[in-house]
């Protein structure tokens, strides 16, 4: 496995500042370790070298244990077929990718509002997320039934599952 990816690295990244990168995870590799652990390690990459990696780090992973600690959402649910949601050391939900997602569909709603009710809306209801487009503020809610006319049922993902963990278990 080693060799493959050192001649990997030399042809291919010799030159680019992922070098690094890979030739971190071929120091990782020496010793043939039973457990790697890597974090955030696709930050920064553009999208054909975080391919790569992911191609790399599923190839690794079929041998050797990965522990992937990261805040890039696209990473758990091309790489992970287990995850662990943590906050300040405590874990607070695990399971498979698709398992979590399962556990919350139907439950979260979407409504694009103003962007001056955004307080009503958090103050109101268990907003777990939202971010502004055209010109909106579009909240996602976790509730177990329509919060109020306007909403519409979103397909659950694994930020909601996230965001829905994290949400509920703030103190």
């Amino acid at each position: 496995m080693f060799r493959e990816i050192y001649a990997f690295e030399l042809r291919t990244t010799f030159r680019r500042p992922t070098t690094y990168l890979y030739f971190g995870i071929a120091q990782a590799l020496l010793g043939n370790p039973k457990l790697i652990i890597v974090d955030e390690p696709t930050a920064g990459l553009d999208p054909m070298e975080r391919n790569r990696f992911h191609n790399i780090l599923s190839e690794i992973g079929e041998q050797v244990i990965v522990i992937l600690s990261t805040h890039i959402v696209d990473d758990v649910r091309s790489l992970c077929n287990r995850l662990v949601v943590m906050n300040n050391g405590t874990i607070l939900l695990e399971g498979t990718p698709a398992g979590t997602v399962e556990a919350i569909q139907g439950k979260i709603w979407s409504k694009a509002v103003e962007k001056t009710d955004f307080t009503h809306y958090r103050q109101t209801m268990r907003v777990i997320s939202h971010h502004v487009s055209e010109g909106k503020m579009v909240v996602h809610v976790y509730a177990d039934e329509r919060p109020e006319e306007g909403f519409v049922q979103a397909d659950a993902s694994l930020e909601d599952v996230y965001f829905s963990t994290i949400t509920e278990n703030r103190g």
